[in-house]
């Protein structure tokens, strides 16, 4: 895992980025020298500048569109999918870059429209299947040794399962008794007992184990000098806690005590940090409105032609430090969505959603008068999504630690939306909590950026939509 801006990115992803930049910079230098260029254009440093800036923004389109997202990279049909969002984006990204290059720089700068998709798409098949074809091999794999059994080391196996972006395999589990359980491929033999205490760096030498997880709930009897050792022989030697909040981008909040939020790294504020959010998120909502603003006058027109009722919906919500607020929406509803005066969450398929309302909020339209919110300081662009006092209430007596998410502003989209699909469950609350938390200890402006290009794909693609 690399740590970038205190945002940890799986290392093999951020490879296999950074490889398809290079080979998509590489590729449209050639291009360029190809189609002729002429003047200052010929220097291999403009040409070079030119194919780093296309290259970055191909990279943004394919981090925005999903491209990177695990699914993608193991399922060939959404792959594919997402792969032509991509590609569509390019040939967009062609046609603007022909209008602004003179045919004294690139002879006959039309060309670009069929060069830069099909040097992407020579680029990607070309990067994917080395990377497909190493992946499948295991060595990007990191290999860990599990210190502990019982439903941490559980689930620190089903996380190794769940998904590409684990990136780390199970090699050998060991309990404080000395029960050993091996994980490898084969490869490696290792007895049934092992003396946790002294024998511990031996074992994670004979199954090559780069890190050590100490998953146990227990710590009394913990082989404190056999980690010492470890940690000193260049084994990294983790907690639970921060071993699946790294891994899963997640927290599990069934482990979480006091104590981590005392004690564990992040939760980072301050007044600069506060005003640096306040000026991103005022020249965002603004330069958002002015782009939007077309949209959401012509949404007007049809929620006001749709049916009879406001055009804007109004609700109350949870915001920092439990103060209420009023929230815009576009009304997508009918009127009489809860006549019988009990809040309710919305199901798949509503029938309280009227025609125009299905299809806003299908493409997150119905957020957009939330611009005024975020001017206002109610919310801010990223953040916990703000729930009604109805549910915080009763959600707050069955899950722990969930005011804590009001701690900080909630937001337009946040690192829970960009990973769950609508939630209208106790269960579905718990998952996001788990973002949240996630968020609340990591958040700074480089993962907010994140989280706003994985937006940009959760828009793209609205299958949690209600």
């Amino acid at each position: 895992m690399l740590r970038i801006f205190g945002h940890f990115v799986p290392a093999t992803t951020a490879l296999l980025g950074f490889t398809e930049a290079f080979v998509i910079a590489l590729s449209l230098c050639l291009g360029v020298w190809l189609l002729g260029a002429t003047d200052g254009y010929q220097a291999f440093s403009g040409t070079l500048t030119f194919a780093l800036f296309v290259a970055a923004a191909i990279l943004a389109a394919m981090h925005s569109s999903g491209f990177y997202h695990a699914d993608a990279l193991v399922d060939l049909r959404r792959a594919l999918r997402r792969g032509a969002l991509v590609l569509i984006l390019i040939l967009v990204l062609s046609v603007a870059m022909t209008t602004h290059i003179d045919a004294h720089q690139i002879h006959n700068p039309q060309l670009l429209i069929v060069l830069l998709p099909t040097l992407w798409l020579g680029s990607v098949i070309f990067t994917r299947t080395i990377f497909s074809r190493i992946s499948r091999s295991g060595v990007l794999l990191r290999r860990v040794l599990i210190l502990g059994q019982g439903a941490r080391s559980h689930k620190l196996h089903e996380l190794s399962k769940e998904r590409f972006g684990a990136y780390f395999l199970p090699v050998a589990q060991v309990s404080l008794r000395g029960n050993i359980q091996s994980h490898s491929d084969g490869e490696v033999q290792v007895d049934e007992r092992v003396d946790a205490a002294d024998d511990l760096l031996l074992l994670a030498r004979k199954v090559n184990a780069s890190e050590i997880v100490i998953a146990t709930e227990d710590r009394r009897g913990l082989p404190v000098h056999a980690l010492v050792q470890c940690r000193l022989a260049g084994i990294t030697v983790l907690d639970y806690l921060d071993f699946y909040e790294r891994e899963s981008s997640r927290v599990d909040i069934s482990a979480v005590t006091p104590s981590w939020f005392i004690f564990s790294d992040g939760f980072r504020t301050g007044p600069s940090t506060e005003f640096a959010k306040r000026a991103f998120d005022i020249c965002l909502a603004l330069l958002t409105l002015v782009i939007v603003f077309p949209l959401m006058a012509l949404t007007a027109v049809a929620v006001a032609c749709d049916t009879k009722g406001p055009i804007l919906y109004r609700q109350e919500r949870v915001g920092l430090r439990g103060r209420n607020f009023i929230l815009l929406k576009f009304r997508s509803m009918t009127t009489d969505a809860e006549r019988d005066g009990a809040p309710l969450w919305a199901a798949e398929r509503d029938p309280r959603v009227t025609r125009v309302g299905w299809m806003i909020r299908k493409l997150r339209i119905d957020e957009l008068p939330q611009l005024y919110n975020v001017l206002r300081g109610d919310m801010s662009f990223v953040g916990p999504r703000p729930e009604r006092p109805y549910f915080v209430t009763r959600l707050a007596q069955s899950i722990p630690y969930y005011l804590e998410r009001h701690s900080v502003k909630p937001g337009i989209t946040g690192w829970a939306q960009v990973h769950c699909p609508y939630g209208a469950s106790l269960e579905d609350a718990k998952q996001k909590l788990s973002y949240d938390l996630f968020y609340l200890k990591n958040r700074g402006l480089f993962l907010d950026l994140i989280i706003l290009m994985r937006t940009v794909g959760v828009i793209l693609w609205p299958e949690g939509a209600r």
